[in-house]
């Protein structure tokens, strides 16, 4: 079992850094594709960004994703790595507010636990690379357990695109 970035006990989902106006001011996704609920730690110093994350039963893919036993979608799951990266690729390099970064890979990516809905999701990652001027970044994170099992963790990928869409801004 790989080593946990963090313990989620220190990060308690009531103390939040960022909420979701302040995520929405970075991240374009909306509505039913948001996959992180809130920050709870940025350290510029530290290189490190930890987010909060509940999954929730009445999420979209619960229905029809394994009916009788919903688990989180492993895509969704490298989908929330990504925005989380995004985020603090954006916060770490000072991109500023309404840069559209897009998802440009993922590398070794692991799932190492099921998660159902009801359970809390800490995700917690450092920006391993970027290049300002080129518009790329490498940012590894971990999904963990508030118990601090990792339950997945990987190596994304992203590319700057530009400012984001006007029509994801509200």
């Amino acid at each position: 079992m790989p080593r946990p970035l963090i313990d989620p006990r220190d990060h308690p989902p009531d103390r939040i850094l960022l909420g979701r106006a302040e995520i929405d001011a970075y991240n374009p996704q909306r509505f039913e594709f948001v996959q992180i609920d809130a920050v709870l730690h940025w350290s510029a110093g530290e290189n490190l960004l930890v987010a909060f994350r509940r999954v929730r039963a009445d999420e979209f893919w619960v229905r029809g994703h394994i009916p009788g036993k919903p688990l989180f979608p492993g895509v969704l799951q490298a989908e929330c790595l990504a925005q989380a990266g995004g985020l603090h690729t954006c916060l770490q390099m000072e991109l500023g507010q309404g840069r559209f970064i897009g998802f440009g890979g993922i590398e070794k990516m692991r799932f190492r636990d099921a998660i159902e809905p009801g359970t809390d999701l800490w995700v917690a990652g450092r920006v391993l690379s970027g290049n300002r001027r080129r518009g790329v970044f490498k940012w590894g994170g971990q999904i963990l357990r508030g118990d601090g099992r990792v339950a997945a963790e990987g190596t994304i990928l992203g590319v700057v695109l530009g400012d984001a869409p006007a029509t994801l801004s509200g």
